[in-house]
């Protein structure tokens, strides 16, 4: 993966997570925000483990990913049978206390809330054993916005915005030299002038000039 700048908003986010806070990150699609949170994961990978969820999948969905990605099983020790969903909500919610340092939930595509989910969420939540990221979508209600803080507290608000020119130029030029595309500097500044500032499409945009970015 090749991510660059957000210098300040992962120095924040890092802090935040050091000092016990959970992090409710927004921003408009194709910004950058779960690459972001990828890139901190990685710095992060020998300290904390990060568990990804999409929040679009039902509760019980989102269940199975995290027993699977916590290493639970999901039989029940007497029958042998799989869990229903509130067993599994349950182990996974009282699993954190024999894990040291509090894994990292992060619950992508969050664009809804849903009572089943608030319940989910309060869950997992009030035992106090795990840290949460939730990238929210910029089309998510006010009132559910609010809610999704109100559920995360002790929160704090990270909103991305536009990369630099400097950080999109950086990232065609990395991406150039990863693909082994032998660029000018002059081709470079043209399509950073034509990705603009918005992250979505950059890789589109120089796999559709790939035959004139080789020489």
């Amino acid at each position: 993966m090749i991510f660059v700048g957000r210098i300040n908003e992962k120095k924040k986010i890092i802090k935040d997570l050091q000092r016990g806070k959970n992090i409710v990150l927004s921003g408009k699609f194709g910004i950058g925000r779960t690459s972001l949170v990828n890139e901190i994961a990685e710095k992060l990978g020998d300290k904390r483990l990060f568990v990804f969820v999409d929040f679009g999948q039902t509760p019980g969905k989102m269940s199975e990913r995290l027993m699977k990605e916590l290493h639970i099983s999901s039989r029940l020790k007497k029958t042998g049978k799989k869990m229903c969903y509130k067993s599994m909500r349950y182990r996974i919610a009282t699993v954190g206390s024999s894990i040291k340092n509090k894994p990292v939930i992060v619950f992508d595509n969050v664009a809804k809330l849903t009572p089943q989910k608030i319940i989910f969420l309060r869950h997992l939540i009030e035992e106090e054993h795990f840290q949460f990221i939730a990238i929210a979508e910029n089309f998510l209600p006010a009132k559910d916005f609010l809610l999704l803080k109100a559920q995360l507290i002790p929160i704090e608000t990270v909103t991305l915005h536009h990369l630099s020119t400097e950080d999109v130029s950086a990232f065609i030029r990395l991406y150039a030299v990863k693909q082994h595309l032998n660029c000018s500097d002059a081709y470079i500044d043209n399509l950073t002038e034509l990705a603009g500032v918005y992250p979505l499409g950059m890789i589109e945009l120089i796999k559709s000039h790939y035959k004139q970015i080789i020489y």
